[in-house]
């Protein structure tokens, strides 16, 4: 726009022919001179930033208002002063501007010249009257910001002039604290010559000197150990100054706190001394000098870990090395029974591992659960490890107390060459656990097929059963491992081998759904109408389950209930295509109707107004009709407990029936209520139960997860592969901004003008599944407006106006709107004289944007009938005296953005109207 391009250049002659004698440009439309850009910088702000004195003369002689704010609420005295435009500054104070008026964040202009380090305006603006001590958002003052900022003239002046020493931010942070952080060792000196105390604690107990020893200011903490500081002052997690200043590797601060008294071996609330936290960090030298003046080596943490047990864990070898030298004792054991061994190779540090056993540490050493280095190297994939450690004489057949050999856990987690060497070293291939399981079955049930084939081609046996009667083969079906399955079949396992229960690998295949291994079981010969103990063959387990497709390949001719009838099923079991299991759908509106909608072969998925369920399905007999039911669920469960930040942004989800299961995920779009600034990064988790639990499990979808999310401008899809209770969490991070509300006002269905009548508005989430509120003897004043709330911009005000006079107003907090919301804000309209037949209503809702909702409300005699009034009579408005341009607020794909509204137009909708 050239009329902010001229200001920016401080044009005034250019400003004087685009604006007239009223103070309106001859080309904007009727844009006045307080008219905006998108950053809401007014012409005076624009000039004000850029130091041009004469155009903010002449802008402000136009008539501009002094203290309009910009989206950062910041206004022209703002801006000139964190700028440093010192004239500007003087005559915008001399013109009245607000010397404490608040931005966004509570800045006044005070706080910004002494962040610009602008002091002469921060001097100039204390004398005309500003508050030294005024906070801004988080509790920072003037002094604080200087002292942050290093700005040791601002300080002077500060202190000088009465401003608070020990003043502390929200956070506990003083002026002091902030300085020592930042090694300000000049603002150090005049806050303590100034009285400030010493060890005054922020939130978490840290002391100034706790900064400086952190931050590593040798000079910061000389000086105020020396002004008195206490050494041994702990935080609120028992570290103190050496803790820390060992953890980060300062070693000239360590030893002037030695030297001060600091105790050597002083035990924070995990036990842990200042040489843990050094030998857990790797400062060899602070290790040295700590060990050397006669710190305990051997003070083991809550975990039992001692300094050589973390330095071992983290790799730290040349601190592993010192300390065995001086007597670490190299079999001690933790908690848990682990030692410095275990550790170094849980960590993957193959060379500790080999110093220590080469200084005598215990090769076959077991843990807790008689675990030995060989196994933790076996089950972490460190092939290193495993041919050191069986080159050395470890144990290759040493059971853990669960019967776990190194072989098991290597199958297990599909590490082949750790199999290979294992094996070739001579470790029994069939050597079973406390369940008698053997690393073929563990092999076989995690689907690694390379082990597997491995393992049996070197003479493991196939046919061998664990405690309950199951081998290789029922496992490999159970999981629906198809190759592994193909590959033991190969090799002669039995088909129709039964496990206790007698249950075959076609039954363990038929049970969980695996429709391709049954198939080629069956293909193979298996036995279909082998039972379990309870008469259940494999079929019957399909149609329980209701794995629909098993169920018709095993049932290709209705053999089932053609040849036994109703006798092929027990009383217990559902019979098939009759039973509750079949899916069915309902929408959320018509549940109370029983209104539901098939999914057939043809169409897989099911629209409704703002959601729809697309369910894979196998084909089926043209006549069998599919349901599922998709429930809203607008009350949140008391279970239901949210983590920090989290909000909820949608209705909750019941889908039934409960537990069935897909193959491939279920698709359910339903829309939310948040606003992303990208969708596309919004950070989402889904919290889901189970019919029946009353724990909820917390789910964070992923691409590669069962359980995924996608996420529109309104609406998002969730793929799921099982039916149950689900609830949409937005996590409240960077991209996501607010949420989307609809505001509706509810009136009397009669109103007298005698008498105090009370009017509604109704503010709910904006998303599908949100019922309409029905209030008793109220009707709705017109359909609902849509409202954005911003998180981190406040409270929800709202102002109750009666022919443009202010009656009442009232508040919704932030936290408010964190879960599902619906709040009813209750307003009472005052009694009028009986010459006026109706009063304009304006609700104001105002937040980070503004809306105004007007409508008008009627009132009858009480000679009158008692009818429902259903269509208001048109009412001449009020005068109003609206500015010439109104601000209204249109929600876009991705933010809420502004729009110019004329006045005219509002002034031409008296009984109605949203701005």
């Amino acid at each position: 726009m050239a009329l902010f391009s001229a200001a920016a250049r401080g044009d005034v002659l250019k400003i004087q022919s685009l604006i007239g004698s009223d103070g309106k440009s001859e080309d904007s439309g009727g844009v006045d001179v307080n008219c905006s850009d998108k950053s809401g910088k007014t012409l005076l702000h624009i000039a004000s930033e850029n130091g041009h004195l004469e155009a903010v003369k002449y802008i402000v002689n136009e008539g501009a208002g002094i203290d309009i704010s910009d989206n950062d609420g910041f206004t022209a005295l703002h801006i000139a002063s964190l700028e440093g435009h010192r004239d500007i500054v003087k005559y915008l104070v001399s013109k009245g501007a607000d010397l404490g008026r608040l931005g966004n964040d509570y800045w006044t202009p005070l706080h910004l010249a002494l962040d610009g380090g602008h002091l002469e305006i921060a001097e100039y603006l204390l004398t005309e009257g500003a508050n030294i001590n005024t906070c801004d958002e988080g509790g920072c003052t003037p002094l604080h910001t200087a002292s942050q900022t290093g700005d040791i003239d601002g300080v002077k002046y500060l202190t000088s002039h009465g401003a608070k020493l020990d003043r502390s931010t929200e956070d506990g942070w003083t002026a002091l604290s902030l300085a020592s952080l930042g090694g300000h060792l000049d603002i150090v000196k005049v806050l303590i010559n100034e009285g400030a105390q010493l060890d005054k604690c922020d939130e978490t107990d840290r002391t100034p000197l706790y900064w400086a020893s952190q931050k590593g200011h040798l000079h910061v903490v000389e000086y105020i150990v020396n002004k008195g500081a206490g050494v041994e002052i702990s935080d609120n997690g028992g570290s103190t100054a050496l803790h820390i200043a060992s953890s980060e590797g300062h070693l000239a601060i360590v030893k002037y706190l030695v030297g001060k008294g600091a105790q050597l071996d002083k035990r924070d609330k995990n036990d842990r001394t200042p040489l843990y936290c050094a030998s857990q960090v790797g400062h060899l030298h602070v290790v040295e000098y700590i060990v050397n003046k006669g710190a305990g080596i051997e003070i083991s943490d809550k975990d039992g870990f001692t300094a050589l047990h973390i330095a071992s864990l983290e790799g730290h070898r040349d601190i592993v090395k010192y300390l065995v030298s001086k007597g670490a004792d190299l079999g001690r054991l933790g908690n848990d029974y682990w030692t410095p061994l275990h550790l170094a190779l849980d960590g993957g540090h193959l060379e500790i591992a080999e110093y220590l056993l080469t200084e005598g540490a215990n090769i076959n050493t077991c843990d807790e659960g008689g675990c030995t280095p060989l196994h933790t190297a076996s089950q972490t994939g460190d092939i290193d490890g495993v041919k050191y450690l069986t080159s050395q004489g470890a144990k290759l057949d040493r059971s853990t107390e669960d019967g776990w050999t190194a072989l098991s856990l290597a199958s297990l987690g599909g590490h082949l060459d750790i199999v290979k060497v294992l094996i070739n070293e001579g470790a029994q291939l069939d050597k079973c656990d406390e369940t008698d399981r053997t690393p073929l079955y563990w092999a076989s049930q995690k689907g690694h097929l390379h082990v597997v084939e491995y393992i049996v081609n070197k003479g493991a046996g196939v046919e061998i059963s664990d405690n309950g009667g199951s081998t290789a083969l029922h496992i490999a079906s159970s999981e629906g491992h198809l190759a592994i399955v193909k590959y033991l079949v190969g090799k002669g396992a039995q088909l129709d081998k039964r496990d206790k229960n007698d249950r075959t690998p076609l039954y363990c295949a038929s049970q969980v759904g695996h429709l391709h291994v049954v198939e080629y079981i069956v293909n193979k010969g298996a036995g279909i109408e082998i039972s379990d103990k309870d008469g259940l063959t494999a079929l019957h387990i399909a149609s329980f389950k209701g794995h629909l497709d098993i169920v018709k390949y095993l049932d290709h001719n209705d053999y089932l209930r053609s040849t036994f009838g109703s006798e092929a099923f027990p009383n217990y079991m559902p019979r098939p295509y009759s039973r509750p299991y079949d899916p069915y759908l309902t929408s959320p509106q018509d549940i109370s109707r029983s209104s539901r909608k098939s999914i057939t072969e043809e169409t897989m998925t099911i629209n409704l107004d703002e959601c729809s369920i697309k369910v894979p399905m196998s084909p089926d007999d043209p006549d069998r009709t599919k349901y599922i039911t998709a429930e809203a669920l607008t009350t949140i469960p008391p279970d239901l407990n949210l983590e920090k930040d989290e909000v909820i942004i949608s209705v909750g989800l019941k889908l039934s029936p409960p537990g069935l299961q897909f193959q491939t995920p279920v698709e359910v779009k339903v829309s939310h209520s948040a606003i992303f600034t990208n969708p596309n990064k919004a950070e989402i988790v889904l919290y889901t139960r189970r019919t029946g639990s009353d724990e909820f499990s917390r789910i964070v979808p992923a691409p590669d997860k069962a359980a995924r999310c996608v996420v529109a401008k309104n609406h998002l899809t969730l793929y799921i592969d099982h039916f149950s209770e689900w609830w949409i969490i937005s996590l409240i991070r960077r991209y996501f901004i607010g949420k989307r509300l609809m505001c509706t006002p509810y009136v009397p269905l009669s109103t007298y003008r005698d008498v105090l009548n009370r009017i509604y508005l109704v503010i709910k989430d904006d998303f599908y599944g949100m019922q309409e509120d029905t209030i008793r003897d109220y009707r709705v004043a017109f359909p609902g407006e849509q409202y954005c709330v911003y998180w981190g911009k406040g409270a929800l005000f709202v102002r109750h106006l009666e022919n443009e006079e202010e009656v009442s107003n009232k508040e919704l907090e932030e936290c408010a709107f964190f879960d599902m919301t619906t709040h009813r804000m209750s307003f009472t309209l005052q009694p009028r004289e009986r010459i006026v037949s109706g009063v304009l209503v304006t609700l104001i809702l105002k937040q980070k944007i503004t809306k105004d909702i007007g409508f008008t409300v009627w009132y009858k005699d009480r000679s009158s009938p008692t009818e429902v009034l259903t269509r208001p009579r048109p009412l001449t408005p009020p005068s109003i005296e609206l500015p010439s341009c109104e601000h209204a607020y249109q929600v876009t794909d991705d933010l809420v953005t502004e729009t110019e509204t004329v006045g005219k137009e509002m002034k031409d909708k008296a009984v109605f109207w949203v701005r």
